[in-house]
């Protein structure tokens, strides 16, 4: 099996089984801001794509991470935009299975909707590190006073500015955790435990806490790919229903592992996950709201 045909994962990205697209064109949507949706799965299982302009050129389809802590782009843009990638200085990048050494480049200003972002530095990776065919990984640091929208019933996402949001939606407070990512303590079963919303992740990925506190035995093992070229053998297991302050989703199968990403966040010692699409695509829509860390389900 292909790489690109594995796991689905982003710059902090999570994975387990492959998954294939109703379509890999993005579908434009008319309104007042930009706006951008990815068709889904029949279980609405999707990633989030936004047009992107960049230095003015574009737009390019950027995914949307909430577990990603950096954008980057890919090689190809960088040559498109004239950027000398090659001769640049480079940085650590941190994915889920591992590390490694990436050029940065500085980019000048980057637009999607209401976000712009000034002056960024911005690692550079090959085209098969972004799942999708999308041209690069939309981070959450731009996005800390914005609130990003994603309505799975009608395919559409938006990126606006932070304002409260009506009151039927059930509204989950988070808390930053490491690098700025939002996480919100859940029950599994009698297990508390805190989850990072991942919007970069097709699956759900634990940590070995995590699988300790259930005693989740596994009789399954899938291979995570990440973002660099380190690989880890995750132990996959059903575990009992997660519970998020009113929502519960049931069925949920995680992929267990000594994952890299865990030790950077330092969230190792504690049980913890990270919460992929494969959870967040059974709502009918989500909103995360960076400014007033606050998460928002509609079922």
């Amino acid at each position: 099996m292909k790489r690109e045909a594995m796991i689905a994962l982003a710059l902090a990205g999570s994975l387990a089984t492959p998954f294939i697209p109703a379509s890999t064109e993005p579908v434009p949507v008319a309104g007042a801001e930009p706006v951008f949706a990815t068709p889904t799965t029949l279980d609405r299982i999707g990633r989030i794509l936004v047009p992107v302009t960049i230095n003015g050129q574009g737009p390019f389809r950027m995914l949307v991470d909430t577990g990603a802590n950096r954008t980057t782009i890919t090689t190809e843009v960088a040559t498109r935009l004239g950027l000398d990638f090659a001769n640049a200085p480079t940085v650590v990048m941190n994915g889920v299975t591992g590390s490694a050494q990436v050029p940065v480049v500085e980019v000048e200003r980057m637009r999607a909707g209401d976000l712009v972002l000034d002056g960024q530095q911005v690692p550079v990776v090959q085209p098969g590190i972004v799942v999708g065919g999308a041209d690069g990984i939309l981070g959450i640091a731009g996005l800390r006073d914005k609130r990003l929208y994603v309505d799975f019933k009608r395919d559409i996402v938006t990126i606006s500015r932070s304002h409260f949001a009506r009151r039927d939606d059930l509204r989950i407070r988070a808390d930053r955790v490491a690098g700025g990512l939002l996480g919100a303590y859940v029950r599994i079963g009698r297990v508390r435990a805190l989850a990072v919303i991942d919007t970069g992740g097709e699956k759900t990925l634990g940590n070995r806490a995590l699988q300790e506190a259930l005693r989740a035995d596994a009789r399954v093992q899938a291979t995570v790919y990440g973002t660099t070229d380190d690989t880890m053998i995750g132990d996959v297991a059903a575990v009992p229903d997660i519970t998020m302050d009113g929502t519960v989703f049931r069925h949920v199968v995680v992929a267990f592992g000594d994952f890299h990403i865990f030790d950077v966040w330092e969230l190792a010692d504690e049980p913890a996950l990270i919460v992929g699409m494969d959870v967040l695509g059974s709502m009918e829509a989500v909103m995360i709201d960076f400014r007033l860390a606050e998460i928002h389900l509609r079922s």
